[in-house]
């Protein structure tokens, strides 16, 4: 397969280059960031970045209880989830799962805005908002209100009330976007060798969606036969990290093969410090 030459792979830097810049992680599930950006935001705290994570829906309609019992369990898994990844704070915005689209986008953006002054944020990842092959509703509202938050986080004409609370416009000069389907847009692979581990240890937490808890599952039931699986190990935790591993992942190897890296993951990359030519 021939490499694209305008495709840029982003590997490790030494040091932390970036300490004292900040980036935000939006995405609207539980398991959308440690999936499809995990990588990157552990590679990114590792280079000196402080990271912040902010979770647009409320994951009700996944866990197999009762409502408020879904939001419990994952509002918790989501705070570990993070913790393990190493983001310095959460935020959760609480709109209802599979009805993002019932919500005014003024209001979702006015709340991103905020949260991007009040953090000074330098970068972004999040939903691209060009995917035409989006299905979820609430990955589509998400990538809209965030693009949008971002252009206009820089404008003191926006949301004036902000300043005068004291939290001034802050331009976001670099966007991560990613995607869900890998046939999408992207013209940047990073190198996430050093970090899958972190990112199977969170994907592990996103056990109501996810797969976190999918391995030991599996092991119990062909226990329950008298069979095993020898890469799933003897204890519940190896045979999670080893489902996630071996069944979960296969896209991120394939993004790497075309760079001769193990495991890589894809984006496409916005950076407004570039000075046209």
């Amino acid at each position: 397969m021939a490499v694209n030459s305008k495709i840029a792979v982003e590997k490790d830097q030494p040091g932390q280059p970036h300490r004292g810049k900040v980036f935000v992680a939006i995405h609207a599930h539980l398991d959308d960031v440690p999936y499809f950006a995990g990588g990157l935001c552990a590679k990114l705290m590792k280079e000196g970045y402080t990271g912040y994570i902010v979770r647009t829906g409320n994951d009700e309609k996944y866990g197999g209880h009762t409502i408020a019992e879904n939001v419990l369990n994952n509002e918790q898994q989501h705070l570990k989830m993070a913790q393990v990844l190493g983001f310095k704070d959460v935020f959760d915005l609480y709109y209802r799962s599979h009805r993002m689209n019932e919500i005014s986008p003024v209001e979702i953006r006015g709340r991103l805005i905020f949260i991007l002054r009040m953090l000074k944020a330098d970068t972004v990842i999040s939903f691209d908002p060009s995917s035409s092959a989006e299905n979820d509703g609430d990955h589509a509202a998400t990538a809209r209100t965030v693009e949008d938050a971002c252009a206009m986080c820089g404008s003191p004409s926006d949301f004036a009330e902000h300043l005068e609370a004291g939290f001034p416009a802050h331009p976001v000069r670099e966007r991560y976007y990613f995607h869900a389907r890998p046939e999408q847009r992207f013209n940047r692979v990073v190198d996430i060798g050093a970090h899958v581990e972190k990112k199977i240890d969170a994907i592990l937490e996103c056990k109501s969606r996810g797969g976190g808890a999918l391995g030991s599952e599996l092991r119990a039931r062909l226990a329950g036969q008298s069979k095993r699986l020898p890469l799933l190990g003897a204890d519940d935790r190896t045979a999670n990290r080893e489902y996630v591993r071996h069944f979960l992942l296969g896209d991120y190897r394939e993004y790497g093969k075309p760079h001769n890296l193990q495991w890589a993951e894809r984006f496409y990359y916005v950076d407004e410090h570039a000075v046209p030519l």
